[in-house]
């Protein structure tokens, strides 16, 4: 299984990681037209990168609600963050910041934003997108955030059934999910 072993310092890095993920997505991507979130027809493939994701993310210590369970804005949150589209699956996450002085940290030459990485994956590859992260990206342990939906009438039919099918494919992997979908997710 590909696993990411990257040594980041800056942007430069953390370009060459969003770089790394989407060629080894794209190499092996989901060739199938129609519904990305239907698995059906590739049930043995899904189920063993499932397995294969569960064993590498293993790696990363399980999360303590105590940690994370206070954060309910996505600027905040710095684990792996997933928005469900409607044929494929947005990944942010924020690299760990490097410098370790607290000197200008958040400020103008150190932000945030530089460190924000974006990819979009279908459902096939979330289990290696995820197991190819750095264990720098997983400052909360082993749990992700999946974002707020607005609800509209064209994302009313598909979006309950492609989240519940991600929902279920992540904690196949081991990975806890902060659903953000619902007021009562939020604490």
């Amino acid at each position: 299984m590909f696993r990411a072993s990257f040594r980041f310092s800056g942007l430069r890095s953390a370009r060459l990681l969003a770089l790394a993920i989407s060629a080894s997505l794209a190499v092996s991507g989901c060739r199938s037209s129609g519904n990305s979130f239907d698995m059906s027809r590739h049930a043995a493939q899904w189920v063993a990168a499932k397995t294969s994701a569960r064993q590498e993310l293993s790696q990363i210590p399980p999360p303590l609600k105590s940690v994370y369970l206070n954060i309910n804005q996505e600027p905040q949150w710095q684990n792996p963050f997933l928005s469900v589209e409607q044929n494929m699956i947005q990944l942010r996450i924020y690299l760990p910041d490097e410098n370790a002085s607290p000197i200008d940290r958040g400020g103008l030459t150190r932000m945030s934003s530089a460190r924000k990485q974006v990819v979009n994956v279908r459902l096939a590859e979330l289990p290696r997108a995820l197991a190819s992260l750095p264990n720098g990206a997983w400052p909360y342990g082993r749990v992700v955030a999946i974002g707020r939906v607005r609800e509209t009438p064209q994302n009313r039919a598909w979006f309950p059934n492609h989240l519940d099918i991600t929902v279920r494919a992540l904690q196949d992997m081991g990975v806890v999910v902060d659903d953000w979908n619902h007021p009562a997710a939020l604490p």
